[in-house]
């Protein structure tokens, strides 16, 4: 895995890469500015101000959520007929904060040591992070809708998760990076043409679905 991360592409393949990790940089950007705003705004006692900061993040949340979802549609279907599989290392526990993704990284970690086949291994953590980052981002919006209502009864909790959500996601989004690169890697160069397409196709489909609330995939 550090080798494939370490590794030079293809000009054709680099430019693929760099547009897709650009777009995915810049939805988390605008997630984060909005969060960090409202968490400002709280912090100086504007309530209101905080509360529409909230309403925005949940709003935005999805710019991120869609299409990290599309990509692990896509390099799921796509590498399941790889002739070179993707390396992959587990998830981390230790690199998420909320109980439900770590609990699905430790579930990745545990199946990565049974699951047999370079395979299996690289499918199931595309299951865990399609998993992990459904549930994030549903939680986010969730949360911070009823921040924006005023209805919680422990705000202060709402807001610590909220942020803690925020880094989950961020942590989930640097995997995909590494994923995408040495799935690129992976990639006969003839096979690119086309990936733009499946992409967007499987961002149609993400926005079209009711994703399940999981907090735990099946092997």
């Amino acid at each position: 895995m550090q080798e494939d991360w370490a590794a030079w592409l293809p000009q054709h393949k680099q430019r693929f890469y760099d547009s897709v990790v650009r777009e995915w940089e810049d939805a988390y950007a605008v997630l984060s500015v909005a969060l960090n705003e409202a968490l400002s705004y709280r912090a100086q006692g504007e309530l209101v101000r905080a509360r529409e900061g909230a309403e925005i993040a949940g709003a935005v949340v999805n710019r991120l959520g869609e299409p990290l979802l599309a990509a692990y549609m896509t390099l799921e279907l796509r590498g399941r007929h790889l002739p070179a599989v993707p390396a992959v290392n587990p998830l981390n526990p230790e690199f998420f904060r909320g109980e439900a993704a770590q609990q699905n990284a430790a579930w990745n970690q545990l199946l990565h040591r049974i699951l047999f086949g370079s395979r299996s291994r690289y499918l199931h953590k595309l299951r865990v992070l399609e998993s992990t980052v459904s549930t994030v981002v549903d939680h986010f919006q969730e949360t911070a809708a009823d921040l924006a209502e005023g209805v919680q009864i422990h705000p202060q909790e709402s807001w610590l998760a909220l942020d803690n959500l925020h880094y989950d996601l961020n942590t989930c989004l640097r995997e995909s990076v590494v994923m995408l690169k040495s799935f690129l890697r992976a990639l006969p160069d003839a096979r690119l043409d086309g990936l733009r397409d499946e992409l967007n196709a499987s961002a149609f489909a993400v926005r079209s679905r009711v994703r399940p609330k999981l907090s735990r995939v099946s092997s």
